[in-house]
């Protein structure tokens, strides 16, 4: 099993010293690739840095995003934390307002989609990191999102 695997099943990290002076091509690689991770995560968060909220007058009224139309004949769907973020608030506070608008059911420390969630086109999916759920993008919700 390979570490990535080892680190995705487990959830785990570990740590490997390695010495210049001792081994200077694994070192040099390990330095490329830790290198190649930091510019790939700057990439993603500057991707994720894209979504700007705009609190002006003209659009006080406006329950939805700008930025979240999409193209006709199909309905574009987010996670919620995509969909928070397009909103500019954190996730914990955009499940709260799914819970309270009934689209999403606290049972334990375990949330549940409800009947009304999946009518308003509200999916389940387990991805690699774990599960999750998507929204369409212009889903209205009678809390104040």
């Amino acid at each position: 099993m390979n570490l990535y695997e080892f680190s995705q099943v487990n959830n785990n990290e570990m740590g490997v010293f390695l010495s210049r002076e001792s081994d200077g091509e694994t070192y040099r690689e390990a330095y490329e690739e830790a290198q190649r991770l930091i510019r790939v995560s700057d990439e993603v968060r500057i991707a994720m840095e894209k979504v700007a909220r705009d609190d002006s007058p003209s659009q006080a009224h406006d329950d939805q995003p700008s930025d979240l139309s999409s193209t006709p004949g199909q309905m574009a769907k987010l996670t919620t934390a995509k969909f928070a973020a397009a909103w500019g608030i954190k996730t914990a506070e955009l499940t709260e307002r799914l819970v309270a608008a009934g689209l999403l059911e606290l049972k334990g420390q375990l949330l549940y989609l409800t009947d009304k969630g999946k009518e308003v086109g509200g999916e389940f999916r387990k991805g690699a990191s774990g599960f999750y759920f998507l929204w369409l993008a212009n889903l209205q919700l009678e809390t104040g999102v």
